[in-house]
This record gives C-alpha cells, sequence and structure tokens, in this order.
C-alpha cells in the first residue's frame, strides 16, 4: 500500500484540484526522496504550473507547464494530501498521518504551497517512497525502464491468454507471481489478496499449476478487486486490520473474523516475505490428491 486503487485516487486528486495551479514555494525536508533524480532539486518547477497528472502502474507522472515531470512512487507509506483555505481537503495513500488530522504531520517531508493559497503534503512515514524530476521528454524511457506488464485494472480487461503464458512460466506461489509488476502492473498485497479469495485460489498454489478456469476466473477478479477498491479511494486497513466498506476487504486485514461467503475463520499466513489473508474454506490448499490441474 498505497496500491493501484489508491495511486489512481490521488491521481484524480490532483488532476481534479490541482491542474492550473502555480507553484509558489517548495519545501523538501527529506532530500533522499530524491537521491536517484535526474534533476536534484525541486526547485525548477516553483514559479510552473501544473498542465496534466497521469499514472503508470504504481507511479503518479505530475506534468508542469516548463515540460518538466514530477515522478512519484508512494510505494509502502507514501500519502498525498491536498488542503484548501475553505477547509477542504483531498487525501489519499497511507491512512498516516491522520487524513482528518492536523498538516504538516512529522512525516510530512514536502510542501508545495499552490497558488490559490492551496497546500500539497507528501508525508511518508516510512520513508522509502521517490520523487524524480526530469524532463518530460524523458518520461517515456524512465517508465519503460521498469518493465512493467499490462495494467491490472482500468479500462482495458486483463487477457487471460496473456496472463496464462506468463503465469506457465512461473513455479513460485500465484500470490508471489502477481505481486511481480512484470506480469501486471499495479497489483500490491491487498488487491492480490482480494482477487485469490474470490476465485477461490490458495496463495501458495505454484502459478504454473492453474488450469484454464482458474485463470479465467483471476482474470475477472482482479479488475474487479481493484475496481472496488477504486470506488471507496482505497481500501481502509489501519495497523493491519481492515474497516470494509460495502463488504470490502472480504479477506485483507480479516485475520480471526467469520469469511462472509461460508462462516469459517479467516486465516493470516505468510507467502514469501508478505501477509496473507485467506479462507482456509473457500481457498483449500492443493493437495497431491487435489491439485488444480494444469
Amino acid at each position: 500500500m498505497p496500491e493501484l486503487p489508491e495511486v489512481e485516487t490521488i491521481r484524480r486528486i490532483v488532476s481534479d484540484q490541482l491542474t492550473g495551479r502555480r507553484v509558489e514555494s517548495v519545501e523538501l525536508t527529506l532530500p533522499k526522496l530524491m537521491r536517484a533524480s535526474p534533476i536534484a532539486s525541486l526547485a525548477p518547477i516553483v514559479g510552473e504550473s501544473v498542465e496534466h497528472a497521469r499514472r503508470r502502474a504504481k507511479i503518479l507522472m505530475i506534468e508542469f507547464s516548463n515540460d518538466l515531470t514530477l515522478l512519484i512512487h508512494f510505494k509502502l507509506s507514501g500519502q498525498l494530501a491536498v488542503l484548501h483555505p475553505d477547509g477542504g481537503r483531498g487525501v489519499a495513500g497511507h491512512p498516516v498521518p491522520d487524513p482528518l488530522g492536523p498538516y504538516p504531520h512529522r512525516a510530512t517531508h514536502v510542501s508545495l504551497q499552490m497558488s490559490g493559497d492551496v497546500t500539497v503534503y507528501y508525508s511518508d512515514v516510512r520513508q522509502f517512497g521517490w520523487l524524480r524530476l526530469l524532463p518530460s521528454i524523458d518520461v517515456n524511457a524512465a517508465i519503460n525502464a521498469f518493465g512493467f506488464g499490462p495494467e491490472a485494472g482500468g479500462d482495458v480487461d486483463v487477457d487471460a491468454v496473456a496472463l496464462a503464458l506468463k503465469l506457465a512460466r512461473r513455479s513460485v506461489p500465484i500470490k508471489l507471481a502477481l505481486l511481480d509488476q512484470t506480469v501486471l502492473a499495479g497489483l500490491g498485497n491487498i488487491y492480490v489478496d482480494e482477487a485469490l479469495y474470490a476465485a477461490e485460489i490458495h496463495p501458495t498454489t505454484p502459478a504454473n499449476q492453474l488450469d484454464e478456469p482458474a485463470i479465467a476466473r483471476l482474470a475477472e477478479t482482479i479488475p474487479w478487486a481493484l475496481d472496488e477498491g477504486l470506488a471507496q479511494g482505497g481500501a481502509r486497513i489501519i495497523h493491519q486490520r481492515a474497516f470494509p466498506q460495502n463488504g470490502f476487504p472480504r479477506v485483507h486485514g480479516r485475520q480471526g473474523l467469520d469469511c462472509p461467503h461460508c462462516g469459517a475463520t479467516i486465516a493470516k499466513i505468510r507467502v514469501g516475505s508478505r501477509g496473507t489473508y485467506l479462507c482456509p474454506n473457500c481457498q483449500p490448499l492443493p493437495t497431491v490428491e487435489n491439485r488444480i490441474p494444469r
């Protein structure tokens, strides 16, 4: 987290609330955020206006009027907040700082004063995120260097045939395969758990052991999970506990609670290094006798 729904929500906030506004001042208090930035300072965007906001995978791209673009990767705990003088605000990403609380927070590392007395705060409690400022003409090459796969959500459906071809080459657990951004771009821990639960697939099932019906279900449940998250501006997970809206999330962050489908107790396991939530009844572990056929 933030994952595709959270970053897309941030993109919409920037597009709706900042397009046309001029940057009047910048304060960067954690220089390491720009450690890999082609332009090592945010000073060149002062006096420039926001022209457009785009997203690829989990990376936000903010284009400015001087043909520079700011890339932001929020990693595990990044958050963007836009505060207006009338008290209105748009906040998305990690739940810390409290979206309804005071800003700047001790985890706030970038502040942008915009025209119209609007202020933008980038906060990152764990400091894993990064910002990169570069000429707009170089953005496509910079994004392509990540080797992202197709978008996991959005206007284009997940291609089940293409997904099957990628999974056929991977013997790792399906949970880890789906977290690989070269397979599908934008997925993260929350929405992989939800997609696997809805598709009734155990997270440790080897990716190359899924048959066509299982992959077809995944091709439907992955965009479904992302759409559910986007509809609420990102799933609300605080201290690893879910606060569902309209019954979503169904399993992630709900360890020890009842499965909404069968009533069994939701379990938490580790797949690789990732905490993973599932219903052991709806998502049975494949055995030699009960293995999902290829």
